[in-house]
């Protein structure tokens, strides 16, 4: 199953040339992630679709307001600590690597299945 995780900038131009870097790693690792640029100002009606955001160092001031658009739901953020697109493009590919080696999380009514009377 694809899943996906959006870069987010302040006008989405910063996020297209990591988004381009970052894709680029994840093919080259098999990896099924969808990456995709966002402005800032889009996240919120997209928050249903992602996994993960990542948010751009230069809007390092504004990354409790990701956190708080993301509200209840499981997606994830992360800020990267570099502006350096190949730098943070491995930051985000690094932590995509270990989204992928962590087994589905299961429901809590898995576990309220019941069991065969017998």
């Amino acid at each position: 199953m694809t899943r996906t995780a959006v870069i987010v900038c302040a006008a989405g131009v910063a996020s297209t040339f990591l988004a381009r870097t970052l894709r680029a790693q994840v093919a080259a690792h098999d990896l099924d992630w969808q990456i995709e640029p966002l402005a800032a100002d889009q996240l919120a009606a997209r928050v249903g679709e992602v996994s993960i955001v990542f948010v751009g160092h230069h809007l390092g001031d504004g990354f409790a307001g990701v956190q708080n658009t993301l509200g209840g739901s499981a997606a994830l953020a992360h800020l990267l600590d570099s502006d350096d697109h190949t730098l943070a493009a491995r930051q985000a590919l690094t932590l995509l690597l270990a989204l992928d080696s962590l087994p589905p999380v299961s429901s809590h009514l898995d576990s309220k299945k019941e069991a065969p009377h017998g």
